[in-house]
């Protein structure tokens, strides 16, 4: 499983934006994750941003209250010379060949320009600039929980699809009761979720599943811990086991997201397979730890401080 969050995403661009042409001066997202990766862009070089309907119709561009420049100096789509049409991926490249062929249906006289952040390969068709090759299968954090791998992955419940309880709710008994029945939503998943693997215990099935169906969220499968009490749980440590053997048990299932990280070292560890956890948008593989994470992230931040001193022609 290929994974990157919003700050793979943010670190892909400002690593690759010397590639793009000098000359560009509007920014065009593909609806609707392209314009998440369109906004950065044209933030960063301090461009205008426009929509494919705002380039097809020639609507007045907004830009704000923003840092002027003879680049961003434009008040309609057809005053640009170079047009950068950015998406967040391609896999079929549907997305962006649509898009194309509406902007050449129209006719549009300006230099216009393709680019994606992630792609299979590092060339496509009608694709002029991928900033990363990413394999399939692959998910980002900004449609994790709208992906159609979802219905065949494991999912946590307590502090993925709603806030964790707080010590005074955790009491086992009325107030966690209460906890259960009234809890705040974190995520809803637009699509069903294959396995919900929880730690919660098997005789809160009932408020567990009327919550689940209130909140709109759908499941294949809801997975919970079979002991008499949460004080027999907290002295077997059974979370982080129980859930390993579940996932372990699901042999098509992908991927865990899981809240704690450490819980999400000790599943991947166990089951032998990828765990992300979704909070601190850390993956998890087999035999890499917490602080080996946390490590490899520092190591990847002073990487990219490195490369961005080469780029400036400076040594560090």
């Amino acid at each position: 499983m290929n994974y990157r969050s919003l700050s793979d995403l943010s670190q892909s661009i400002r690593m690759n934006l010397y590639r793009l042409p000098g000359d560009v001066d509007l920014v065009v997202g593909v609806p609707r994750s392209g314009l998440l990766v369109a906004n950065v862009i044209a933030l960063m070089l301090n461009l205008p941003l426009a929509t494919v309907r705002d380039l097809l119709d020639n609507r007045p561009l907004n830009v704000g209250r923003t840092r002027k420049c003879a680049r961003n100096a434009l008040v309609f789509p057809a005053e640009a010379k170079h047009v950068l049409v950015v998406d967040d991926s391609v896999a079929s490249g549907g997305s962006m060949a649509h898009a194309r062929g509406q902007i050449e249906a129209r006719g549009v006289a300006q230099r216009v320009s393709y680019c994606a952040i992630y792609a299979s390969g590092r060339h496509h068709v009608g694709v002029d600039f991928v900033f990363e090759t990413v394999g399939m299968p692959r998910m980002f954090e900004w449609n994790v929980m709208h992906h159609p791998l979802l219905s065949s992955c494991c999912v946590d419940i307590d502090g993925i699809l709603c806030f964790d309880p707080s010590p005074v709710e955790n009491d086992d008994g009325e107030q966690y009761v209460f906890f259960l029945n009234n809890a705040r939503p974190l995520m809803r998943p637009s699509l069903p979720i294959g396995h919900l693997v929880t730690s919660r215990l098997e005789k809160f099935r009932t408020q567990t599943e009327e919550w689940l169906h209130l909140n709109g969220i759908q499941f294949g499968q809801l997975h919970m811990l079979d002991l008499p009490s949460a004080d027999d749980r907290r002295r077997l440590n059974a979370h982080a086991t129980f859930k390993a053997s579940i996932y372990r048990g699901c042999v098509d299932a992908p991927l865990f997201i899981e809240s704690e990280p450490d819980q999400a070292a000790t599943i991947s560890n166990a089951s032998g397979k990828p765990v992300l956890c979704y909070p601190t948008q850390q993956m998890f593989m087999p035999g890499v730890s917490v602080k080996m994470v946390q490590a490899n992230g520092r190591f990847f931040l002073s990487r990219v401080v490195r490369k961005l001193h080469t780029m400036l022609g400076r040594r560090i």
